[in-house]
């Protein structure tokens, strides 16, 4: 039988892990609780702006979404304790919503009979009980580990890029600026928001703020608390970003060394993770790349043999979906 997940939280990452599972072997969406309606949820994952029409046939009725021919549960509730997942035979809860992102506000997902959860998202707190990039660190979760947060698309960019050089060479200090397109956390026009910057037109301007990924990072790697950080250039394009990554490590070597050793991780043992890339790619290229990062062999930098300057792609929905499925079969074995 199937594995049987619920999705809570019908947004840019729940219909896109939702797209990956359809036919796949072994998992099954079973239950989606969001607040749009069903018709809008059948229109949303047959036409998308980034993929373009989803080869599936797709109806609906009044409480179901039904997929080349599997019925999927609907609801609309709005707190986690609503939730009928019991209903469905739901195992696995993947939290999408953006809005509950601590121990206290997740817990009641589990009063349906859900056995774990993950965060699709960075958490706001340390009170969950694992935070995993896979290929990194994602083998530390342990049996009874109930509540997993993904971590971010930018933080399984960078901790596979700080794992490579950790191991090789050795990082003193590090900085990046992940330049990532537009999302629903910004304004159209210019208008109320907590952030003073993203208040301002998303169309119109190239906007620094703040990436989530800088915590993250920290949970990750304990070592580096007081010798990483960075900061988001939102741009206003819709889909996939880079990651431009400086650092001083503890050994000196050139391009094509720096360069050698990512290409014998991403053959090797983070090949399902890291891509390796030799040609002169934009951000449209990476499009549907399913690796965590595609690193760009020939915008590498290297001054005084130890200080450097890379350059990572990633697909901030199809890489993160992707490690999201990985985390579904890591945790269900």
């Amino acid at each position: 039988m199937s594995l049987r997940i619920g999705i809570n939280g019908y947004g840019r990452i729940g219909k896109t892990v939702h797209r990956m599972l359809v036919g796949a072997n072994g998992i099954r969406v079973a239950h989606i609780n969001d607040k749009m309606d069903i018709g809008l949820m059948a229109q949303l994952l047959k036409y998308d702006s980034n993929f373009g029409k989803f080869n599936a046939h797709i109806t609906f009725d009044t409480n179901y979404l039904i997929v080349n021919g599997e019925k999927i549960v609907v609801t609309n509730f709005i707190n986690p304790n609503e939730i009928p997942w019991d209903k469905s035979d739901v195992e696995i809860v993947m939290d999408s919503s953006g809005k509950f992102k601590t121990k206290q506000a997740l817990e009641p997902h589990f009063k349906s009979g859900v056995n774990k959860l993950i965060l699709s998202c960075p958490p706001d707190d340390n009170s969950i009980d694992r935070i995993v990039v896979q290929g990194v660190n994602h083998k530390t979760i342990k049996l009874d580990d109930k509540i997993i947060s993904n971590a971010s698309c930018t933080t399984n960019c960078v901790a596979v890029i700080i794992k490579v050089l950790n191991e090789a060479f050795g990082l003193k200090r590090a900085f990046i600026n992940t330049v990532h397109p537009s999302t629903n956390n910004q304004n159209i026009q210019d208008g109320y928001h907590s952030d003073y910057r993203r208040s301002r037109s998303v169309l119109n301007n190239i906007v620094p703020t703040s990436t989530s990924a800088i915590k993250s990072i920290k949970l990750i790697f304990p070592e580096m608390a007081d010798c990483f950080d960075g900061f988001a250039t939102r741009v206003p394009v819709a889909y996939c970003s880079f990651v431009e990554f400086t650092a001083q490590l503890n050994k000196k070597l050139t391009i094509d060394e720096l360069n050698s050793v990512f290409k014998k991780y991403a053959e090797n043992e983070l090949k399902n993770y890291l891509e390796y890339c030799n040609d002169p790619i934009v951000s449209s290229d990476v499009k549907g790349n399913t690796h965590s990062a595609v690193f760009d062999a020939l915008s590498t930098k290297v001054i005084g043999g130890d200080f450097i300057q890379i350059l990572a792609w990633y697909d901030n929905e199809s890489g993160y979906s992707a490690r999201i499925i990985d985390l579904i079969n890591y945790i269900s074995k």
